[in-house]
């Protein structure tokens, strides 16, 4: 009998410098899927995340993106709106807050010429640059797919999320808690596709504040701790 492999799979919206639990979630599957074909959310977390300074001052850093009469657009379709100087004010924003940071010197380099030296027309471009750099100094190597290249437009909601299931032949799909609040799990149950609940609290980890401050961009994890943020991020540290 030919052997079936079990195939975890994870799903999310391509996020700009995510949140430890973003990494997580792709670390324990076995292909991520970015959704990269549903709607922009303004004022989320998918063109801008945070950052903690060291007298525990919280601030947000991002990309400035044209949403004027793009009511429904794509994550994939939204542009950067390059008119504004952006790129300066969120180096600026970085060095001020982790200079100090002990593995800031290891890092920083990487990350500004990431920002400065390319140049990005769509939001999507920089966000895969950014995601792409934790994977690579946190080895990573989870394979990744995008929804946008995947026949699933017809769906929304639980439907579509299934349709992505079984179209990657998936037996596990690995979903945070919210999950619980739109999910069809009886669909899933009857399409033989398991549903494995993540609830992921971040780590307590030494930062330059005193007091710790959770759910930062993972940046924050990697000025202060350099490759031992693996094994943070895991809850391993």
């Amino acid at each position: 009998m030919e052997k079936v492999s079990i195939v975890k799979l994870a799903i999310h919206q391509p996020e700009f410098s995510p949140w430890l639990g973003f990494f997580y979630k792709m670390i324990k599957a076995d292909l991520y899927v970015v959704f990269d074909h549903v709607q922009f959310k303004k004022r989320y977390y998918e063109n801008r995340n945070r950052i903690v300074s060291p007298r525990g001052e919280v601030a947000y850093i991002g990309v400035p993106v044209i949403t004027k009469n793009k009511f429904f657009q794509s994550i994939k379709d939204v542009e950067i709106d390059n008119t504004q100087r952006w790129k300066d004010k969120l180096l600026k924003k970085v060095q001020h807050f982790y200079n100090k940071s002990l593995y800031f010197s290891d890092y920083y380099n990487d990350f500004s010429a990431l920002i400065s030296e390319k140049e990005y027309n769509y939001l999507i471009e920089l966000n895969m640059e950014l995601i792409n750099f934790f994977r690579k100094h946190f080895h990573i190597s989870t394979p990744i797919a995008f929804s946008s290249k995947m026949n699933v437009n017809e769906y929304k909601g639980s439907d579509l999320i299934l349709q992505i299931c079984l179209l990657n032949k998936a037996s596990t799909y690995l979903c945070g808690v919210s999950g619980k609040d739109y999910l069809k799990v009886e669909d899933f149950k009857m399409s033989g596709i398991n549903i494995e609940w993540l609830d992921y609290k971040s780590p307590v980890y030494k930062q330059l504040c005193q007091n710790f401050t959770p759910n930062m961009s993972t940046l924050d994890l990697l000025f202060n701790h350099g490759k031992k943020g693996y094994e943070i991020l895991m809850n391993k540290g």
